[in-house]
């Protein structure tokens, strides 16, 4: 009689059957993001007034120090810079510091719960969604307390919105692919972080820059979308054209780290 053996193959899924799944759990993302946003403020008296407070207490502390003490002069009020600033630079960073770092956070939801692993750092990038809301609703209180008229340009605000998820989420997945169980990546990046902000046009307008080092300035792809959310909401000056050619350069590398992932997400899960 004939043994039968059968043969299992192990071969890694395309990039599009990965992303095909992807999609098909895009609910199970939505359902993860909306319980930790309840989480996070359930057990609070203030609720959702704690995402205002830091975030005024940013605006009040710079506009202190850049505009009564600095004495920096700018057409647009400066609270108004600071909070348009803050807008894109928050998401930005909350993307990194909750997506970075998820795989390998994550490791007992992952043993108990079959889900495409992209799923994780997927719903942590949209959990600063809330705090950009918040933040997008009190600049306009803040337009109408300065006498801003609105622009038809806030239409676009979607895009920019998109746009500054694509940028955190780009960097977060490379910090996520290379970082693995060993975190050293992703404090790496978090430290690149702190000085980053400096390099980004977030407290302060790029005409402040001398006209020969502010073509450098545009090679940091969220200095784009800083001055993209200005120039929707505030009608300031919009970024320059090289400066989109910079951020189609950058989200190339999203793709390269979709991939790089998809090969590695089987080591980056730490079920300890």
């Amino acid at each position: 009689m004939r043994a039968m053996y059968r043969v299992i193959e192990n071969k890694p899924k395309s990039m599009l059957a990965e992303l095909e799944e992807v999609w098909r759990a895009l609910p199970v993302a939505w359902m993860l993001a909306r319980r930790e946003w309840k989480a996070k403020y359930a057990h609070t008296a203030m609720g959702l007034v704690w995402a205002v407070i830091p975030l005024a207490a940013y605006v009040a502390i710079y506009s202190l120090f850049f505009s009564v003490l600095l004495k920096v002069e700018t057409a647009i009020p400066y609270p108004l810079v600071a909070l348009s600033g803050l807008i894109g630079w928050n998401y930005f960073k909350d993307i990194i510091y909750n997506a970075a770092p998820s795989i390998a956070n994550e490791g007992q939801f992952l043993k108990r719960n079959v889900v495409p692993r992209l799923i994780i750092p997927l719903y942590k990038s949209l959990l600063g969604l809330v705090e950009l809301s918040i933040s997008v609703l009190l600049l306009f209180v803040l337009l109408a307390a300065f006498g801003f008229p609105f622009s038809a340009r806030a239409l676009l605000l979607p895009f920019v919105i998109c746009l500054n998820f694509l940028t955190g989420f780009t960097v977060a997945i490379w910090a996520c692919s290379l970082s693995g169980r060993r975190r050293d990546f992703f404090y790496l990046t978090a430290s690149a972080l702190n000085v980053a902000i400096w390099l980004t046009p977030v407290f302060y307008l790029p005409s402040l820059i001398p006209a020969g080092f502010r073509p450098f300035l545009y090679l940091n792809p969220m200095a784009t979308v800083v001055e993209a959310y200005r120039w929707i909401l505030l009608g300031a000056q919009g970024p320059p054209l090289f400066a989109w050619a910079g951020v189609a350069f950058f989200l190339v590398l999203l793709p390269a780290g979709l991939r790089l992932f998809f090969i590695r997400q089987h080591k980056l899960v730490d079920f300890a």
